[in-house]
């Protein structure tokens, strides 16, 4: 038997890598292992009082710090019976829009785009002065400028509050954000038109694992009370436990997620598949789990018409709305679910009576996708017998899904 170890991965958020194995020259087992440092905020959180919770949780990433916080949040929200303002609710989803945008503009154009132009980074593409990597890059600022306006910080926000928001969005800022999101949807498509080019992307296998997202409604679109996963249906949040298994691993700091035996499958596809977002995958696009990678651009298309019409709506409201409904800090226990750029983020906490946390538990998009991208990897390479060809199509397999190491890492067990 031959081993090749791919260490570490490049281009994907934090640390990890891909173990291959081989016998007479054929795959036979492949594992995925995170081994970014694990955090430990289900260890620590119990006995702190619940009101620091989204202050403390949106640090277990910068990139998804938003989503972190608005998914705790809801979870206290809902254990304490809660009922959010409506235009606070909106200025939630714009933060969440604009980490996705941020999001999406960093995977796409800096860590896919140099695959798709053979080259090893952004780097080389800057230094040959191309438009679509240098427009990439300001798309990912104007990602931050949403984030900045809505949560009151580009990363860490400090807006969003049990109960609501803190603050209306400026609106002279509110305003500007409106024209600048206009102009982006009238360029997106040449930028974006890359990434539904079929050829460029290795040939795969159907997309493995069953589609895991938030349930769809109406407003706001990313975040919701009930869970959609196909061959099941839809599920009360507080349901999670009973739906995905999880399972301590020896080899990864992140537990492996299965749902009745089955790998689960988070982000942009599974929305696409779920019904999240109108936009169907393209049949023409990218093929197996790189259709992630297209359904992400279609994404962004979306997510842009979405700031637009959502800062109108926010600058027709009267400036003396109610933001913040009162909050009673009480026993009980909630399940905020939020669709983060990389897919279904889950935040459930207990409340005792004297307000601490009794109970955490945190379920990422990258621990949740962990055994779907072994699977793929089993299924992509199967046919493939030269070494450096299963290396880099083994690399960008795990980049399609766009992990996001530091969010995952987590150890405990339950």
């Amino acid at each position: 038997m031959k081993r090749l170890c791919l260490d570490p991965l490049t281009r994907v958020e934090g640390h990890g890598r891909v173990e291959l194995e081989l016998e007479n020259g054929r795959l036979s087992a492949a594992r995925v292992a995170l081994t970014e440092s694990p955090r430990f905020f289900e260890g620590f959180l119990p006995g702190r009082p619940a009101l620091e919770v989204p202050s403390l949780v949106c640090r277990i990433c910068a990139i998804c710090s938003g989503a972190h916080r608005v998914a705790a949040v809801r979870a206290l929200e809902q254990a304490w019976q809660v009922q959010v303002p409506p235009v606070a609710a909106r200025i939630r989803e714009l933060l969440l829009l604009g980490g996705l945008i941020e999001s999406h503009a960093l995977h796409l154009f800096c860590l896919i785009l140099p695959d798709l132009h053979a080259v090893d980074s952004i780097l080389a593409l800057l230094r040959q002065d191309q438009r679509i990597a240098r427009r990439g890059l300001a798309l990912k600022a104007f990602g931050n400028q949403v984030q900045e306006l809505a949560g009151g910080r580009v990363i860490h926000p400090v807006n969003v509050e049990p109960g609501g928001v803190l603050f209306f969005p400026d609106p002279a800022a509110l305003a500007r954000l409106a024209e600048a999101a206009a102009r982006w949807q009238d360029e997106l498509p040449e930028l974006l038109a890359v990434f539904g080019e079929a050829w460029r992307f290795p040939a795969a296998a159907a997309p493995v694992g069953r589609s895991l997202s938030i349930a769809p409604s109406d407003i706001p679109r990313l975040s919701g009370e009930r869970l959609r996963v196909a061959g099941v249906g839809d599920v009360d949040a507080a349901h999670y436990g009973r739906l995905i298994q999880e399972q301590t691993l020896s080899h990864s700091h992140a537990r492996r997620s299965l749902c009745q035996g089955e790998p689960l499958l988070a982000g942009a596809l599974a929305r696409a598949r779920n019904g999240l977002h109108p936009s169907e995958p393209d049949a023409a696009g990218p093929t197996g789990i790189h259709g992630n990678n297209g359904c992400q651009a279609r994404e962004l298309v979306h997510a842009l018409a979405q700031v637009r019409t959502l800062a109108e709506e926010l600058l027709a409201e009267p400036r003396d709305i109610p933001l913040r409904a009162a909050v009673r800090v009480a026993p009980g226990s909630g399940t905020g679910l939020v669709e983060a750029p990389r897919g279904l983020l889950i935040h459930h906490y207990g409340v005792d009576d004297l307000g601490r946390i009794a109970a955490a538990d945190i379920l990422t998009p990258t621990a949740i996708n962990q055994a779907a991208m072994e699977a793929q990897l089993l299924a992509d390479l199967a046919e493939i017998e030269d070494e450096v060809a299963l290396s880099s199509v083994a690399e960008r397999i795990v980049r399609a899904y766009d992990p996001c190491i530091s969010c995952a890492v987590h150890v405990l067990r339950k």
